[in-house]
C-alpha cells in the first residue's frame, strides 16, 4: 500500500508556541499590573511564574511558522508584568507597555521595551522569557533560544522558559531537543506539585491552574514526539516507538494514534490500523486523513461497505480531497465488481455509475461497466465504455482486447485485428490477445499466422488449456485432423472436465476415415456417463397437462407445448433447416417456445421471433437457470438442435427440464446422454439394418428428416454448363476441409484420373492460406494427380457470391465419412447434381443419400467406391443430362419433400405429439440404459441423427463471454479487479491510485 502522510499533524495538533505562558512577577492583582493611562490595557489574571493557566485574551501563537490568533482552547496571552515586589516605576511601566504591544502583535516595539526593562533589571528571568517570546514571534529563533536559556540559568526550574525553549527547538526541527526540554518541564511541574499534579507549590495560585498547564505540556510533548517520529521516518530512520510514547504522554492526541495506524498499515496489520484510525476520528471527528485511512483499512479487511462510510465522512469534511475521492471510487468499483461476479447487474451498475461521480477519469470503472454491458449482451454500450477506458488509459491492454472481441462478434474483423494488436503493443506478453488475434486470422483463413500466434501463447504458458483447444481447431480447419485430436487430448489432460474441448474432441472423431465407428460411439457414451454422474436430474415432476384435456375457453384440446433450444437462430446452417418448423407450425395443435442462445442476432433472428408465440433469450444464463426457466414454462417436448457443436447446452439437458427430450439436425451422431430420449432421423440416414450407435431411441420422419428453406438472395442458375464455358469438366466441393479425409482425396484422385483433363474446384476458408493450398496440391500429387488440375479458393464474404460460384462446377462431389448437408442442398438448388457414397454403419455419411432421395436422385447414391467413381465420371460426360439438371433441378427441388415446409412441419408435430403421448411418469417408466456394445438391430422406435449442419461453428474453450466465431476466446479478463486505494501518510499528498487490473 502506498502511504500518504499529512503535511501537518492534524487539526488537533497545536504547535508548541501557541500555549506560551504569561510573564508575571507573581502576586500583584490586575489593578496593580495595568496602567490606567494606557487605553485598552490588557487585564490578565494572576498566575504562577512557572505554570501558566489558559486565557481567553488574544495572543499571537506560533503555529508551524504561521502567525495566527489563537482560540479560547489553544491560546495563552503574551504578557510582561512587573513584579509586585519591584519598586522601580520605570521597570513596571515598561513591562506594562510591552505587554499591551505584544497582545496587539507589535512584537518589534514590545521587544524594544523589554530590552529597556532588561537594561534596568538584567537578572529578571521573566524579562528574558518575554524577550525570547518576542524574538520567536519575529523569527529570530537563535536569539530567542539564547534568551530562554538565560532565563533558565536564572531560574533552572522555570517551566515557562522550558516550554518556550522547546517551541523554538521544534521550529528549528530539532525535535530531540524539544522533547528533552518538555520532559524536563514535566519533571519540574511534578516536583513542584510534590509528585501529584494539582498538589500545589510555592507561588502557584491553585491546583486547577497547575493541572491545566500540565495537560498542555503533555500535549506539547506528544506533538513533538509525533513530529520527531515523522521526521526520522522521512529520513529513513523510522522509530515507531516514538508514536507510542506520544500516546502515553497524551492519550487524547489524535495525530499520534493516526501515525500508529499508518505504521500498522505499512506492516500489513490492517485490524490494528483500523483500531488506531478509529480512535483518531473519535478524538477528532474532522480528521480527514484519518477517515481516509480508516476507509483503506476497512477495504483491506474486506469491509468495503464500511470503507464507503469512512470515505463519506472524510468527504463531508473536505469534499475536494482528491485522494479520498479516488479511494471512494475504487471502493465503489470493488463493490460493483463483486456484484458483477454475482451477476447482480442492477447493483453492479449502481455501484459503478456512482464510482464515476468521484472519479470520472478512471479507466477501470469504464472497463468494468463495459464488461457488465457485454455480459448483458448490450454490445453497443459495451463498445462505448471500452473506448472510454482506452481514452483515459491508452495502455489498457484488457480494454483493447475486449473491444476487439466485440468487433469480432460483429464481423468487423479489421477493427478486431487493430484492437488485438493495440493490446499486444500495450502488453507484449498478453497471451489472451495472441490467442484472440490468432482466432481472427483463423476466421479469415490466414492459417499460418493464426497457428504461429497460438503456438506463441502455448510457448509462453504451456499450461494454457484453452490455447491447445484453439490450436486444435485451427488444425482441423486446414484438414489436419490428427494434429487436431492430438492437441485436444493435450487440452483435456490439463482440464479433463473442459466442456468445450470435450465436445470438440467428440465432434472431431467424426472426420477421419480410419476411425472405428464403434470407438466413436464409445467415446460419446463414456462422456455421457461422466456428465450424468456429475449432474443428477433436477426434475422428476413436470407441470404438463393431461393429453386430451380441453381448453375451457375454446373447447379444443390443449396444444402441445414444444420448446426448441439452439444458439443458431441466426443466419447459420441450422437456420435453413429449422425455418419450416417455426414458420409453418400449427398454433391450434402446438404452442412453440424458442430458447435462443444467440449471441449476435440478425434479421433471421428477428424473422424467427415473429414466427412463434413465445421467445425466450437464455444467452448469459447458467445451465441451472435455463433449466429452471424451461421447467417453469411447462414444456412437454424439448428439442435441442446443437449436439456436440458450438455453444451447446447438453449439460442443461442432463438436468432433465422437460419430460421428453429430443435431439435433432444439429449433429451427425449420438449425444451420449441417456436422458435425451429420442433422436430424429429417417430410414435413409439411419436404415433399420444399421447398428444402433446411439444412446437415444431413433425415431423416423417420413421421406427425409430435414426440410431446406433456400436463402432469399440466391442468384439465378446459369444454364450454361461449366465445361462449355471453361473447356473442361469441373468437379467441385465446398465443404469445410476437415471433411476432406485421406479416403476422400484418394477417391477424388481416382475420379480425376478416370476423366482426362477434368479439374477439381475446392472452396473453403483455410484455402485462403498459400501454405494450405500447397499441402493440398501435394496430397493430390501423391495420388498421381497434377496439382495444377486442382483449383483452390477461400470463402466468399456473402451468401449470394458463395452460391454464384456453383456456376463454375459441373458435378459436386460429397465427402466421406462425413457427408455434406447445407452444401449439398446449396449445390442442388444451384442446379448442380451431387454424387455421394452411402455408408453402411454411421449416420454422418448417409445424410447425402437422404437428401438425394428426397429430390428423386437416388441414382447418384453410390454403394461402393468404384461405383462412386463410375457414377461421377458418367454424369460428368453426360452433357445432355447435366444441362437438363441445371435447368430444372431448382424447380424439382422446390416441388420435392425437401422443400415442402407445411408438410414437413405437420409431420414433425405429429411425431412429437406421439412421443409426448407415449411418455409415462417416472414411477411407471422403465429407464433405457445404453450398453457399451451397440445393438445389432434397430430400436423399437426408429430414430435418426441430424445432419452436420453445425460443422461451421464448433464450440471452443474459454471463460468470460462466449464468442460466436469458431475459436472461442476468453473475452473478459480482470474484469472485476479495481486498483489499490491510497493511504494518507507523512507528506506525500498528491500520489494517485495505482491502477492495475489483475
Amino acid at each position: 500500500l502506498r502511504l500518504l502522510y499529512p503535511t501537518h499533524p492534524g487539526p488537533h495538533s497545536r504547535c508548541i508556541m501557541e500555549s506560551a505562558p504569561y510573564l508575571d512577577a507573581g502576586g500583584a492583582d490586575v489593578a496593580e499590573r495595568c496602567d490606567p493611562s494606557i487605553p485598552g490595557a490588557a487585564k490578565s489574571p494572576r498566575v504562577s511564574p512557572h505554570v501558566s493557566p489558559r486565557s481567553a485574551t488574544g495572543a499571537v501563537a506560533i503555529n508551524n511558522g504561521c502567525a495566527a490568533r489563537s482560540s479560547v482552547d489553544s491560546a495563552v496571552p503574551f504578557a510582561i508584568l512587573p513584579s509586585a515586589a519591584d519598586s522601580r516605576t520605570v521597570w513596571k511601566s515598561l513591562a506594562q507597555q510591552a505587554d499591551l504591544l505584544a497582545s496587539r502583535g507589535n512584537y518589534s516595539e514590545a521587544l524594544r521595551l523589554v530590552d529597556e526593562a532588561l537594561h534596568a533589571e538584567p537578572h529578571r528571568a521573566e524579562l528574558h522569557l518575554g524577550r525570547g517570546q518576542c524574538l520567536g514571534h519575529l523569527g529570530r529563533l537563535a536569539d530567542a533560544l539564547v534568551s530562554f536559556e538565560r532565563a533558565l540559568r536564572l531560574d533552572p526550574v522555570y517551566v515557562a522558559a522550558m516550554r518556550g525553549k522547546a517551541a523554538v527547538l521544534a521550529k528549528q526541527q530539532c525535535m530531540e531537543g524539544a522533547v528533552a526540554s518538555l520532559r524536563e518541564a514535566i519533571r519540574a511541574v511534578l516536583a513542584a506539585a510534590g509528585g501529584e499534579v494539582g498538589g500545589g507549590r510555592s507561588g502557584t495560585s491553585d491546583g486547577a491552574a497547575c493541572s491545566g498547564g500540565f495537560a498542555e505540556i503533555r500535549e506539547e510533548l506528544a506533538r513533538c514526539l509525533t513530529e520527531q517520529g515523522v521526521q526520522l521516518k522521512s529520513a529513513g530512520q523510522g522509530r515507531p516507538q516514538l508514536f507510542q510514547e506520544a500516546v502515553e504522554a497524551c492519550e487524547t492526541y489524535a495525530p499520534a494514534h493516526f501515525q500508529l495506524g499508518v505504521e500498522a498499515s505499512e506492516t500489513g496489520d490492517s485490524a490494528r490500523a483500523k483500531e488506531r484510525y478509529t480512535r483518531a476520528v473519535q478524538l477528532h471527528p474532522g480528521y480527514v486523513e484519518a477517515w481516509n485511512n480508516l476507509g483503506v483499512a476497512c477495504r483491506t479487511l474486506g469491509e468495503p461497505e464500511h470503507a464507503v462510510e469512512a470515505y463519506g465522512m472524510a468527504l463531508k469534511v473536505n469534499q475536494n480531497c482528491k485522494k479520498t475521492r479516488e479511494n471512494m471510487a475504487m471502493c465503489l468499483l470493488e463493490l460493483g465488481c463483486n456484484r458483477l461476479q454475482a451477476r447482480d447487474w442492477k447493483k453492479a451498475s449502481s455501484f459503478l455509475k456512482r464510482a464515476l461521480l468521484f472519479n470520472a477519469h478512471c479507466a477501470d470503472i469504464y472497463f468494468n461497466l463495459a464488461v457488465m454491458y457485454a455480459e448483458r449482451h448490450k454490445l453497443d454500450r459495451a463498445k462505448v465504455n471500452y473506448e472510454l477506458a482506452i481514452h483515459f488509459d491508452p495502455q489498457h491492454a484488457n480494454a483493447h482486447n475486449n473491444l476487439g472481441v466485440i468487433h469480432r462478434r460483429q464481423s468487423n474483423l479489421d477493427a478486431a485485428i487493430h484492437c488485438f494488436q493495440q493490446a499486444l503493443d500495450a502488453n507484449p506478453k498478453m497471451n489472451l490477445a495472441n490467442k484472440n488475434l490468432g482466432a481472427v486470422y483463423g476466421t479469415m483463413g490466414r492459417m499460418t499466422e493464426a497457428i504461429a500466434l497460438t503456438r506463441a501463447a502455448i510457448d509462453a504458458n504451456p499450461q494454457d488449456a484453452e490455447a491447445y483447444n484453439n490450436l486444435a481447431l485451427l488444425y482441423r480447419d486446414q484438414c489436419d485432423v490428427d494434429s487436431c485430436l492430438e492437441h485436444l487430448s493435450a487440452c483435456l489432460r490439463l482440464e479433463p472436465n473442459n466442456p468445450h474441448a470435450s465436445s470438440n474432441h467428440l465432434m472431431s472423431l467424426n472426420y477421419p476415415s480410419s476411425t472405428d465407428p464403434c470407438e466413436v460411439f464409445e467415446s460419446h457414451r463414456s462422456w455421457g456417463e461422466r456428465i450424468e454422474a456429475e449432474i443428477l436430474p433436477k426434475f422428476t415432476a413436470w407441470n404438463v397437462p393431461t393429453r386430451g384435456v380441453l381448453d375451457h375457453k375454446t373447447g379444443n384440446p390443449l396444444p402441445l407445448r414444444i420448446g426448441y433450444v439452439s444458439p443458431d437462430f441466426y443466419t447459420h446452417s441450422v437456420s435453413y433447416f429449422i425455418h419450416a418448423a417455426l414458420r409453418y407450425h400449427d398454433p391450434a395443435f402446438v404452442h412453440v417456445t424458442c430458447y435462443s442462445d444467440v449471441s449476435n442476432e440478425d434479421d433471421k433472428t428477428k424473422l424467427f421471433r415473429s414466427f412463434v408465440p413465445r421467445w425466450r433469450t437464455i444467452l448469459g444464463m447458467s445451465d441451472e437457470e435455463a433449466a429452471n426457466l424451461i421447467h417453469a414454462d411447462g414444456i412437454e417436448v424439448l428439442v435441442e438442435l446443437t449436439g456436440h457443436t458450438g455453444h451447446n447446452r447438453l449439460s442443461m439437458l442432463a438436468r432433465r427440464p422437460a419430460p421428453v427430450i429430443v435431439t435433432w439436425m444439429g449433429y451427425p451422431h449420438t449425444t451420449g446422454l441417456t436422458r435425451v430420449d429420442y433422436r430424429i432421423s429417417d430410414e435413409h440416414a439411419d436404415p433399420a439394418s444399421a447398428p444402433g450407435y446411439t444412446t437415444e431411441k431413433i425415431v423416423y420422419l417420413p421421406d427425409c428428416f430435414l426440410c431446406y428453406t433456400p436463402p432469399d438472395n440466391a442468384p439465378m442458375v446459369s444454364l450454361r454448363p461449366a465445361q462449355e464455358t471453361y473447356g473442361s469438366v469441373t468437379f467441385g466441393c465446398f465443404n469445410n476441409l476437415a471433411k476432406v479425409s485421406t479416403l476422400t482425396v484418394c477417391l477424388w484422385s481416382r475420379l480425376l484420373l478416370e476423366v482426362p483433363n477434368s479439374r477439381l474446384f475446392l472452396k473453403s476458408k483455410a484455402l485462403m492460406c498459400p501454405e494450405v493450398q500447397d499441402r493440398f496440391r501435394r496430397a493430390f500429387a501423391s495420388c498421381g494427380v497434377d496439382g495444377g488440375r486442382v483449383d483452390l479458393s477461400g470463402l466468399q464474404p456473402h451468401t449470394g457470391s458463395h452460391l454464384q460460384m456453383y456456376n463454375l462446377v459441373d458435378v459436386a462431389l460429397d465427402t466421406l465419412p462425413y457427408a455434406g448437408t447445407t452444401t449439398t442442398c446449396e449445390a442442388l438448388y444451384m442446379g448442380v447434381p451431387v454424387v455421394t457414397l452411402r455408408g453402411h454403419r454411421i449416420h454422418a455419411q448417409n445424410v447425402g443419400a437422404s437428401l438425394l432421395a428426397a429430390v428423386q436422385l437416388n441414382d447418384l447414391v453410390a454403394r461402393t467406391e468404384d461405383e462412386f467413381v463410375q457414377k461421377a465420371a458418367g454424369l460428368a460426360q453426360h452433357k445432355t443430362r447435366l444441362a437438363a439438371l441445371r435447368a430444372g433441378l431448382r424447380a424439382r427441388m422446390q416441388r420435392s419433400v425437401l422443400c415442402d415446409g407445411p408438410r414437413h412441419a405437420a409431420r414433425l408435430e405429429r411425431l412429437l405429439a406421439r412421443l409426448a403421448a407415449e411418455w409415462q411418469p417416472p414411477a411407471a417408466s422403465v429407464p433405457t440404459v445404453a450398453t457399451a456394445t451397440p445393438s445389432a438391430s434397430p430400436l423399437p422406435i426408429p430414430v435418426a441423427p441430424s445432419p452436420s449442419t453445425r460443422a461451421s461453428a464448433p464450440s471452443v474453450s474459454g471463460g468470460g463471454i462466449t464468442a460466436t466465431a469458431v475459436n472461442r476466446v476468453d473475452e473478459h479478463v480482470g474484469d472485476i479487479a479495481p486498483p489499490s486505494p491510497t493511504l494518507c501518510g507523512d507528506g506525500h499528498t498528491e500520489c494517485g491510485p495505482q491502477a492495475e487490473v489483475q
